[in-house]
């Protein structure tokens, strides 16, 4: 974990916290109202989550129970003045019981002290 966090990273280590826990109400005070989530390869299929109440309502109905995305290793961060991308791993459970193992890189965007959209590229293991 990072010792000395960026206020970009600090939205970003919160993102994966409130999306760990599922919290719609604290994910939605730390995103912009035009928030984008994006999920790759595009080979999955799955459009772009476009605006706030959109994403919270596609999170709030996933068929994952438990995300348990870790926070990343300090060598894994690459920050920009408004890009903040790096990887980690996700041990988390489906709906139906199902172990949810996964690697991403995820990509951020900001827009003054909001997210304003999250790149995951996936790579999961159900």
């Amino acid at each position: 974990m990072v010792a000395v966090a960026s206020a970009h990273l600090k939205l970003a280590l919160a993102w994966i916290t409130y999306t760990n826990s599922l919290n719609t109400d604290k994910l939605g005070s730390i995103i912009t109202d035009n928030f984008v989530s994006t999920l790759r390869p595009a080979s999955l299929g799955y459009p772009p989550a476009v605006g706030k109440q959109e994403y919270l309502q596609r999170l709030g109905t996933a068929p994952i129970k438990t995300f348990n995305i870790s926070l990343p290793a300090t060598e894994d961060i690459v920050e920009t003045k408004d890009v903040l991308q790096f990887y980690t791993t996700a041990d988390g459970q489906t709906l139906n019981g199902f172990p949810w193992k996964n690697e991403y890189i995820f990509t951020f965007t900001f827009a003054k002290d909001k997210i304003l959209s999250v790149t995951e590229f996936t790579d999961p293991t159900v």
